[in-house]
């Protein structure tokens, strides 16, 4: 079997390159299958080997989070010490206790966290996120999200505190990044006096199929003439160096057969004109079509998780 078999259209049958056949289909398959196994596996038997390396900053977070809110007529939130605090005692805590969630295991909620930096608040809202790169794609994913868009987007608000923190979480290394807003009572309450003095904490819910309600929605005392109000957005988009990102390596892995697969479609149809060949090849479309749906799903892939 020659070499230019594999790429080309056979000389005398003219049937397609050998890397176009359903076998070598069979091979892709297995190949991603088992690059999928062996991440996994690496996982259990060494936890925290594989995983993202990020280069997130608190400060930048906060910075983009005010450009959005500013786009929208709204006033910039500032940093404030004690959500700061707040928010990372909850990434501390998510990772000792191994979950991804507003609400721990052990019961342990939101505001809590909050109350217990010193912070005491009428408003308040919580944002997550976990495996991203960047900045700009933590924000980006949270103002895609309704949810999400609207916590970052809320008047009320008028501090943020931020925490970004690595560690391992069920047995992969990742970043987490927490986003915690607030409003202090005594501001509420030179703002609205007549406000009554208890109110439910509202958690919303992100419309779609896919939308994930975070907890039941408890109640909780203010202080005398404020609102109290915690809002924790639900939702998750799961939907990156090479040697340690299972994302990244199945990103560009697939992204570069996509493409070899490709070329190779082309120089079939190429070839065989050139041949004036008579072949059926009206299928050529719709394997073309299928692989742009893939190449875009897998350009678009990130191991980036918002809550």
């Amino acid at each position: 079997m020659k070499l230019s078999h594999f790429f080309l259209p056979h000389p005398e049958t003219h049937k397609k390159a050998h890397l176009l056949s359903f076998k070598a289909l069979a091979v892709y398959i297995f190949f991603f299958l088992m690059l999928s196994l062996t991440f996994r596996t690496a996982n259990v038997y060494n936890p925290g080997v594989l995983g993202v390396d990020s280069s997130i900053s608190q400060s930048e977070v906060i910075r983009l989070t005010n450009i959005e809110r500013e786009k929208n007529g709204l006033q910039a939130v500032s940093e404030d010490p004690r959500l700061n605090a707040a928010a990372m005692e909850k990434a501390k805590n998510m990772f000792e206790e191994n979950y991804w969630a507003h609400f721990s295991p052990s019961g342990k909620d939101p505001w809590g966290f909050i109350n217990g930096a010193g912070y005491k608040f009428s408003y308040a809202g919580e944002n997550l996120a976990k495996s991203f790169y960047q900045s700009d794609e933590v924000v980006k994913a949270w103002m895609a999200s309704r949810t999400h868009r609207e916590n970052i987007l809320n008047k009320h608000y008028l501090n943020i505190g931020i925490a970004v923190l690595e560690g391992t979480l069920n047995g992969e290394k990742t970043t987490l990044v927490v986003q915690e807003f607030g409003t202090p009572v005594d501001t509420a309450i030179a703002q609205i006096p007549s406000e009554a003095a208890v109110k439910s904490i509202q958690t919303p819910k992100e419309a779609g199929p896919a939308a994930q309600t975070a907890q039941p929605s408890p109640t909780v005392a203010a202080s005398a003439q404020v609102q109290a109000q915690i809002i924790v957005a639900s939702d998750k988009q799961t939907l990156s160096s090479l040697a340690t990102d299972p994302y990244l390596a199945f990103k560009v892995a697939g992204l570069t057969l996509l493409f070899g697969l490709f070329v190779l479609i082309l120089l079939d149809l190429y070839v065989i004109r050139r041949r004036a060949v008579y072949r059926i090849t009206a299928r050529h479309i719709p394997h073309l079509a299928l692989l742009s749906v893939a190449a875009s799903a897998l350009f678009n892939l990130s191991p980036g998780q918002i809550l």
